[in-house]
């Protein structure tokens, strides 16, 4: 073991002495503030890195930036210290161009590096638009944008003495040999608008940025995202207007409005803000969910979360602490229906009850199954929404927030769903899990697709759909909720999708919908609601009628 542990150890696949990009140039401002502010940071090369190494520096804070050459077993072992990524692009997708897919989602079979993000302490992206993204891919909440770069304070002055530049009138454009960065595009712009141009070849910074400053404007039309794009800020800070297109991460953030000096100051802020999230991102993570949206906090709305619990002692603990970590557990109500089970659950519930006076424990003398304790939960339920909570699943905890917030947004909405990951081993949690990203496939709400139980197994709806609809029918013991979502659809209930998982769901072998001892009983209540609502399907009545038609003994 090393003597004197360093506080921070700095991982990168290039340093600013052999690559002069833009995230090497970030990277070497944040390691020389944080060692201006005191801090001893040691950088090593990510290709260079083994576990040995890893294990001597055991106890340092490790900043992950680019990390193409970390070994999979360097990864793994980094995963065991205290580690945060400082994102510079998107390493979890194998093209690392999240452009080549649709709302810039890639598909689960392209994901990599999934649990080296999932299990990072944070993962700090440039942009709102960045974290956007990385967020859309991975389903996790670990995320935070910083909201900027870093530029050293000698370029700063450089950059605000420019923006006093005279203007020439003409448009520049960045030729560049790197495809995405479509120069060519930007060419064919001017001409269409019949706007003058120069090309500003590869020049060293600082004869780039001089030259840069003379025009009045920068066609800058990338065809992949930038994460935050530093010469378009650059340019705004040289007191150039900008023409771009979506693809790029500055314009998420509210100062990007800014340009010259006014800019220029706003930059030099990030240079204490930045290094300080990185700091705060060691620190433990809080046991409660944190807010994504502030303004829930004070937004009038309650969840009534129904669950019926029959031997329930192996998930009761968890399941309880995964709901009362909630972010908005304090406007909702958790009603535990007790369906005479033989357990002794309800003295960890009442363990909880006596912190959190918004939880309800009901025991009935009999077992009414699953869909008779929701009805009896609705009955006792005094929230406007509702959404139905299983033992053994478990969610993010912004879950319920994330739900809540779509229905609060559109009252015309009756329900909301999401998908969710899927895991085969009990006692996970959505932070971290097996599941590798995989999720049950929920698709986009249409009557075709209601031919499965569409919503999943998370849903949130509106408690008005019992009065116009009716409740949940307990002659089913497996696919009530499938009939009840049939009868509402049918009846006019609007369902919308949430793009994202956020929640886990455990294929449990001896779960009411995953015993197989129990799918030939499954099958004929299913048999029966398929046939019941045959007219609301459409096309897909007929892909699926030879399936239901069949006799199962």
């Amino acid at each position: 073991m090393l003597k004197n542990t360093p506080k921070y150890v700095f991982i990168a696949d290039f340093f600013a002495d052999e690559i002069r990009g833009g995230g090497e140039l970030n990277n070497e401002e944040l390691i020389a503030i944080l060692r201006n502010r005191g801090h001893e940071v040691i950088t090593q090369k990510s290709s260079l890195i083994t576990p040995l190494m890893i294990e001597e520096l055991a106890g340092a804070h490790f900043i992950v930036a680019n990390f193409v050459g970390l070994s999979k077993e360097s990864k793994e072992s980094l995963q065991r210290e205290k580690y945060i990524i400082y994102e510079h692009d998107h390493k979890y997708i194998t093209s690392r161009n999240p452009a080549l897919y649709e709302d810039y989602r890639a598909p689960r079979s392209d994901l990599i590096n999934v649990d080296f993000y999932r299990n990072a302490h944070a993962i700090l992206c440039q942009s709102a638009f960045h974290s956007l993204i990385v967020k859309r891919n991975l389903h996790i909440d670990n995320v935070i944008s910083v909201g900027g770069n870093l530029w050293s304070e000698e370029i700063l002055e450089h950059l605000r003495n420019l923006s006093f530049s005279e203007k020439n009138g003409k448009c520049a454009i960045m030729q560049s040999d790197i495809p995405h960065k479509n120069y060519h595009g930007a060419i064919q712009y001017c001409k269409q608008t019949n706007q003058d141009y120069t090309l500003i070849p590869s020049l060293p910074y600082g004869e780039f940025v001089e030259k840069l400053s003379e025009h009045s404007k920068l066609v800058f039309l990338p065809t992949t995202p930038e994460t935050l794009s530093r010469i378009v800020v650059e340019a705004r800070m040289m007191n150039l207007a900008v023409c771009t297109n979506a693809n790029i991460g500055a314009s998420s953030e509210e100062w990007f409005a800014m340009k010259g000096e006014a800019l220029v100051e706003e930059v030099y802020k990030m240079r204490d803000r930045i290094p300080t999230l990185v700091e705060k991102s060691f620190r433990k993570r809080p046991k409660q969910g944190s807010l994504i949206y502030p303004h829930m906090q004070d937004a009038p709305f309650k969840v009534s979360i129904l669950t019926s619990m029959y031997k329930g002692d192996d998930h009761i603990e968890e399941f309880l602490i995964n709901m009362t970590q909630q972010s908005v557990f304090d406007k909702c109500e958790l009603i535990i229906v007790d369906a005479n089970s033989p357990g002794s659950e309800g003295k960890i519930i009442n363990k909880f009850m006596k912190e959190h006076d918004n939880i309800k424990y009901v025991r009935l003398d009999n077992d009414p199954g699953i869909y008779g304790c929701w009805n009896e939960a609705i009955k006792r339920s005094s929230g406007e929404y509702i959404t139905n909570a299983n033992l053994d699943d478990r969610r993010s905890l912004q879950h319920i927030e994330i739900h809540a917030r779509e229905l609060l947004r559109d009252p015309d909405i009756d329900l909301v769903y999401s998908e969710s990951l899927m895991s085969a081993h009990p006692h996970e949690n959505y932070e971290h899990n097996t599941s590798g990203g995989t999720a049950y496939p929920v698709k986009d709400f249409s009557p075709e697709n209601m031919v499965k139980c569409l919503p999943g197994c998370m849903p949130m709806w509106r408690k008005s759909m019992h009065e116009k609809y009716g409740v949940f029918n307990d002659k089913y013991k497996f696919a009530g909720d499938w009939e009840m979502w049939l009868r509402s659809a049918r009846g006019g209930a609007i369902f919308q999708k949430i793009p994202g998982a956020y929640g886990l769901y455990y294929i449990n072998p001896q779960g009411l919908s995953t015993d197989k001892s129990r799918d030939i009983q499954k099958f004929k209540e299913e048999k029966e609601i398929f046939f019941e609502y045959k007219d609301f399907f459409g096309s897909n009545y007929n892909h699926h009628v030879g399936w239901f038609s069949q006799e199962m003994e």
